[in-house]
């Protein structure tokens, strides 16, 4: 629900991603700063400081959004640092620097953690990587005393964790929980890829967690030495962005920090390792059992130049990600036989790596992997074509001009975060808008042939590295897969000529007269207008230029599954893109998918609010007018063409045919049990599928879209007399619509089918993966106090199986815990926990879970957790004000349900900091009673030869 404000700013999306990217010879450990060695200026606005004992600090002025500021402790060591024999110590000693310090106990880190108004614990606010560790505290009061007191808490992280042993057994249960949850099949079949490409480096082998071998058998004794060896002063920066006066900062890094003695040694060099260089190609396999498909990645890596940071690497790196996304369109479309061609770049530690991937099966992988490689060779030949540079140019060219006007807004945590990955990267932070300056004049120069050379520069045909990943056959032999790809290669290969591709430009049709609006209501308090139109359509307007040249918006239509038949749950899930892929009267299917891909920064079509369909898009400012254009054309005659419901029938068995294993599938049964013969939730059978026919969609759908209620939000950077002209010319200009939202028939009350106690849900997946999920209904009429207090109530449940199952007891890593509201049934709601576990541990962790419920029902909410839960959600609520799309999803039923702005303008105004502790105790006793409890424990079936690995 929390997004940040400035969400867009740094996000090149459109250029690929480099991540963990650090310049080959540069050494962020060596205490000086990128710049001192660069020609590049750093960012004025910074201020950049060093204590006598080697200790750093940049910090960064910042008042947008006023009062909020975010400290960043980073220790520039890592996973690297450690011994065969200390593997996943770096991580877990993040995880001790939260179970207690000289300084502070663990329950006074608690305090003051919930005095933030923020969650706690190592897993949401540090973060271990092959070559850093950092910690996180974002301020929502930058007052002196706070974040005095996070400048205590960094100190106390930098030389005082106790690692009472104790605490070590406790969190080891934590840290192979962790580890459990993410060795997944997936995990592993990536890691072997990294190992595959990068033989030689010794980061692969380092991963950040360790094994569970490990873990198992770290003693406290090698905690101590660890610490004391890695978090020196020589090697801690402290970062920081937000509204504070530098100097102020300053004395407190002085005051807090400089007291620590400077090692009497240079930190000592990093055993990095040397890549493999070996001419021809490498190939490796990695065999996972019955998953149905192999990705087949092609690769070169190569390590960077020893060279200070400079504007021409900064403009490579950019160039490298834009040829790829330009390959990458070409394997998507060239490779259209086969789903999931692809191509990126990433740099990690010192090396680049570009890759070119497919997705295909056991049999058809000599197929696909020569037509990859015969793809990528012809490009390499014969090169891009003017046509296919066009629009990608234009596209990003928008976006980077959107991105500096996103600067000035940009929220502290989001600059924090880049400050810090510049220090890591050792790079020099320039002026973000001088970043995007450089991306814009290359690309308003760069042509077709320049592109090219970028291309041939990145690929080495005669090193490459080739990775199977997934279900192939347990005899073929890397050989093979190396004899196919030369074999081919004596075929020439042919030009390539994409056919021409032009933009899409969308124009209004003329689907009636355009209405004028009358306002209903204002709402100063969020800055909000309400308006009608001729045709009844509503709108709902912000006008808000924290996203500036950014608009959200959504359009609910009719009554989703309020009018949705009780006996076909297979509508919900690919009814709609019948819709979708059936064109409208004006724009083939192609044509529409054109202008979402290529103009809209987000679109989708969804029944998520239950009680409507909704259209969700992001756009620029000036496509707006098209996103509004492109959902009237739905709605004024919609198609629902039989033979696109066949193929779109086809995808959608194939699709749920190959998602039938996995914790994805056992939480679809839990689905099922829980609401038996309810259409409105449950997932339904094959036989739903294959019993679906166009006609039921059209029966659905048509009425609502042609007829329904329309309700608009849109919240950005648009001015009221554009919205209103561009609402009027596209959904205002329909034929009359309906005053008000009514189903066409009453819909049934919402009931859970499960009986409260105990159920075992099986599914076909990995042996290690489980969960449990305990469910307590709410089954009346609810005022928004009651959710505020039942949101409350969650977070509270949820810090008590954190401290009994996690942190006491060590059986799992992440569990959590929310209330939700299903909106349009108004006297129906779920308050749930999920805990993931092993699957040996379900059973006993499903009754603690009903007893943690049972004895919180009976002794009621401790003033202190409520305290503490409740500042965690009125500060999440606060910062939320500022979100351009908790704003939106605020106002979205403001004229179809009038109480709701009174709702939101009571949430404005401080409700949550008004709900008593009394209200929570009342839920407490009222619901997590055990006659109205519901625990299930998903786990994997014992199925030999499921999920096998080499």
């Amino acid at each position: 629900m929390l997004i940040s404000p400035a969400r867009f700013v740094f996000a090149l999306s459109l250029m690929g991603t480099l991540l963990f990217s650090t310049a080959a010879g540069a050494d962020p450990r060596s205490g000086i700063w990128a710049h001192t060695a660069s020609d590049l200026k750093p960012d004025p606005q910074v201020v950049w400081g060093q204590l006598d004992n080697g200790f750093r600090y940049a910090l960064y002025p910042h008042n947008a959004v006023p009062e909020v500021a975010t400290l960043q402790f980073l220790v520039l060591s890592g996973a690297l640092e450690e011994t065969e024999k200390e593997r996943g110590i770096a991580h877990f000693i993040e995880h001790m620097c939260f179970r207690g310090t000289t300084d502070f106990t663990e329950r006074e880190m608690v305090d003051f953690f919930q005095e933030l108004g923020i969650e706690y614990g190592s897993d949401v606010n540090a973060v271990t990587s092959f070559d850093y560790t950092a910690y996180t505290l974002d301020f929502r009061d930058a007052s002196a005393e706070l974040l005095g007191k996070g400048m205590r808490l960094f100190r106390s992280f930098a030389d005082g964790v106790t690692f009472d042993p104790a605490a070590i057994e406790e969190e080891r249960g934590v840290i192979l929980s962790e580890l459990r949850g993410r060795d997944s099949v997936m995990a592993k079949g990536q890691l072997d890829s990294l190992q595959t490409m990068f033989a030689g480096l010794r980061f692969p082998h380092r991963a950040p967690g360790g094994s569970p071998e490990s873990i198992e058998s770290l003693t406290p004794r090698q905690f101590r030495d660890f610490y004391n060896r890695t978090y020196r002063s020589d090697l801690m920066v402290l970062v920081a962005a937000g509204d504070f006066e530098p100097a102020e900062i300053e004395r407190m890094i002085a005051e807090r920090f400089g007291s620590m003695s400077r090692p009497a040694t240079p930190p000592p060099g990093r055993e990095m390792g040397d890549l493999v260089d070996a001419a021809g190609l490498r190939t490796g396999l990695y065999r996972i059992g019955n998953v149905g498909y192999v990705r087949a990645t092609l690769a070169n890596v190569t390590p960077l130049p020893d060279v200070p940071d400079s504007q021409a690497a900064r403009v490579q790196q950019q160039q490298a990600a834009f040829a790829q996304a330009l390959l990458g369109t070409r394997l998507s479309r060239g490779l259209a036989a086969t789903p999931g061609g692809s191509a990126g770049v990433e740099t990690l530690l010192g090396h680049r790596s570009v890759m070119a991937s497919v997705m295909t099966n056991g049999q058809a992988w000599t197929r696909n992997i020569t037509a990859l490689d015969q793809l990528l060779r012809a490009t390499l030949e014969w090169g891009f074509e003017p046509t296919e540079l066009a629009v990608p140019r234009e596209r990003q060219l928008r976006m980077a001009r959107l991105m500096i006007e996103q600067i000035p807004q940009t929220d502290p945590h989001v600059i924090s975060q880049a400050l810090l990955d510049s220090i890591v990267r050792h790079q020099v932070f320039v002026p973000r808008e001088q970043e995007y300056g450089w991306m814009i004049d290359w690309l308003s120069t760069i042509d077709a042939e320049q592109l090219t050379n970028v291309l041939r520069n990145l690929w080495d045909l005669d090193r490459l590295v080739v990775h199977f990943s997934g279900d192939m056959d347990p005899a073929l032999k890397a050989a093979e897969v190396t004899a196919a790809l030369l074999k081919d290669r004596k075929t020439p290969t042919r030009q390539v000529r994409p056919g021409q591709r032009k933009e899409t430009v969308f124009e209004l049709k003329d689907w009636g007269e355009p209405t004028a609006a009358e306002l209903v209501r204002e709402l100063p308090e969020v800055g909000a207008k309400l308006f009608k139109f001729g045709n009844e359509v509503r709108l709902n307007l912000v006008t808000s230029t924290q996203e500036p040249g950014v608009v959200h918006t959504i359009v609910r239509v009719g009554t989703g599954l309020l009018d949705m038949p009780g006996n076909e749950p297979a509508l919900k899930e690919f009814g709609l893109q019948t819709l979708f892929a059936s064109g409208t009267a004006y724009y083939r299917p192609e044509q529409l998918k054109q202008i979402i891909d290529e103009r809209f920064l987000g679109f989708e079509f969804d029944v998520e609010d239950y009680d409507a369909f909704t259209f969700r898009g992001i756009t620029q400012r000036e496509d707006l007018s098209s996103m509004l254009g492109v959902v009237t054309e739905f709605l004024y005659k919609p198609k629902f063409g039989t033979y696109v419901h066949r193929t779109e029938k086809r995808k959608a068995a194939m699709s749920r045919a190959s998602n039938t294993m996995g914790m994805q599938e056992g939480m679809r049964e839990l689905t099922d049990y829980l609401f038996e013969g309810d259409a409105r939730f449950t997932w339904g059978t094959m036989v739903d599928y294959l019993g679906l026919s166009s006609i039921d969609v059209k029966r659905w759908l048509e009425e609502p879209l042609t007829k329904g209620y329309v309700e608009v939000t849109i919240v950005g950077d648009v001015s009221e007399a554009e919205a209103l002209e561009m609402v009027g010319n596209t959904l205002g200009s329909l034929s009359p619509r309906a005053a008000e939202k009514k189903p066409r028939r009453k819909p049934q009350p919402v009931k859970l089918s499960a009986r409260p106690g105990f159920k075992r849900i099986e599914f076909v997946g990995e042996q290690h993966l489980a969960a449990v999920m305990g469910i307590w209904p709410v089954t009346e009429s609810l005022t928004i106090r009651d959710r505020a207090a039942l949101y409350l109530l969650s977070k509270v449940l949820e810090l008590h199986i954190r401290e009994e199952i996690r942190n006491n007891l060590g059986l799992a890593y992440a569990p959590s815990a929310n209330y939700q509201n299903f909106d349009g049934f108004p006297e129906f709601g779920l308050m749930r926990a999920m805990i993931d576990c092993s699957s040996s541990e379900t059973t006993r962790i499903a009754r603690l879970v009903e007893d943690i419920a049972f004895e919180l029902s009976g002794q009621g909410v401790d003033e202190g957790e409520f305290k503490g839960a409740r500042g965690i959600l009125s500060s999440r609520i606060r910062r939320a004000w500022l979100d351009n799309n908790f704003v939106l999803n605020q106002l979205i039923r403001a004229q179809e349900r009038p109480e709701s702005v009174d709702e939101l303008l009571a949430l404005k105004a401080g409700l949550v900091d008004d709900v008593t502790l009394e209200e929570v105790d009342a839920w407490t006793k009222k619901i997590l009673t055990r006659r109205n409890s519901r625990t299930a424990a998903i786990v994997p079936k014992q199925f030999v030869g499921l999920f096998q690995t080499n």
